[in-house]
């Protein structure tokens, strides 16, 4: 009975060890895949997708997303939001007050990303159709009807 415990124990250990082997969390590769950008009058709802490899996946998996927030914070810096879900592929943020109404448009100026990201596609209420744009390290200015 030891021995099954003991070598749990070292699995447990080693998978530990795993992620600080690569590096501080800060110079390891955190590759925003897409951000899905969904206005909601002067909210939002931000899907931001990632793929941050094997090991930190497992890590993930065992420990949980809290080493995430830090990321998430770095790249939407200037963003009021609340985490809704994270996990080891997606999370998605509630982001308040990201636009302004005025006329009968709701205005959204661009802010900053503290990262430049491959793909942001954006949908407004008022139109079936998404757009997209590429290599950003900024939000783009839109205007939509509610």
């Amino acid at each position: 009975m030891n021995k099954p415990v003991l070598i749990l124990f070292m699995v447990l250990v080693f998978a530990s060890m795993l992620p600080l082997s690569e590096g501080n969390p800060d110079s390891r590769p955190f590759g925003i895949t897409s951000l899905t950008i969904n206005f909601d009058k002067t909210d939002a709802v931000f899907t931001v997708s990632y793929d941050l490899g094997k090991l930190p996946k497992m890590y993930i998996l065992l420990f949980g997303s809290k080493s995430i927030e830090p990321r998430i914070k770095a790249v939407f810096p200037d963003f009021d939001y609340d985490i809704m879900k994270m996990d080891q592929d997606k999370t998605i943020l509630r982001v308040k007050n990201v636009s302004r109404l005025e006329k009968g448009y709701y205005l959204h100026d661009s802010r900053r990303l503290g990262a430049s990201i491959n793909t942001i596609i954006i949908y407004t209420p008022d139109s079936p159709r998404p757009t997209e744009y590429s290599n950003l390290n900024s939000t783009p200015n839109k205007f939509y009807r509610s």
